[in-house]
């Protein structure tokens, strides 16, 4: 159980490697206008690695390591529900690579990688919002409260700005890399908190 935590360190390593890698593949890829996603876009060349050994696996340790904190923070309304954000922005992550965008990712016609693309994003800003909650009450945690909040915050000024590119298409995919690189740092950093210091919560040294 202790190693689910890792899940938040492992997740995001192995999707940028995969990232890297795929984006490797396309000499005229850009990562500065477009999405990650248009790599697994339906039927477009070796879309299957970047879904399948980026998107899915990826998703499914972030979502192990969001049921992991519900193990080591105090058991409290705002860290449970917290938890479940951070597990469904995993999930969701894997859920766009089961499902692709079409070539291009157009807009026009929003599909479920989109819907769930979003749904996600907005899952692991509120998770950690939430988390920044927690931990700020929490005497053990108390040291990843403001990091938690700036990361949330950046992640929305993030996910602002890449809505407001979407139809100029100037700089969309470096807005998008942001957005996942500060989420992903940040489960990165708390998954291996919550690693070195596995063991059950102690409610007594919550304040709240």
């Amino acid at each position: 159980m202790r190693f689910l935590a890792l899940g938040g360190v492992a997740g995001p390593v192995l999707f940028i490697a995969v990232l890297i890698l795929s984006a490797g593949l396309r000499p005229n890829y850009s990562h500065a206008t477009q999405f990650i996603s248009e790599l697994g876009a339906r039927g477009t060349q070796h879309a299957s690695i970047m879904n399948f050994a980026g998107f899915v696996p990826s998703g499914l340790l972030i979502a192990a390591f969001g049921v992991s904190l519900l193990h080591v923070l105090p058991r409290q309304r705002f860290s449970t529900v917290a938890s479940a954000f951070i597990s469904f922005f995993g999930l969701g992550l894997a859920v766009a690579g089961l499902y692709p965008c079409e070539p291009g990712c157009p807009q026009e016609e929003p599909t479920l990688h989109d819907g769930v693309s979003i749904a996600a994003f907005l899952s692991g800003i509120m998770g950690s919002a939430l988390l920044a909650r927690t931990f700020h009450n929490s005497i053990a945690w108390r040291g990843l409260s403001l990091y938690s909040a700036i990361s949330s915050a950046a992640a929305c000024a993030c996910l602002i700005a890449l809505a407001s590119s979407l139809d100029s298409r100037v700089l969309t995919g470096l807005w998008q890399r942001l957005l996942v690189g500060t989420l992903f740092l940040w489960c990165a950093v708390v998954g291996f908190r919550a690693f070195r210091s596995w063991g059950p919560p102690s409610d007594a040294a919550y304040e709240g």
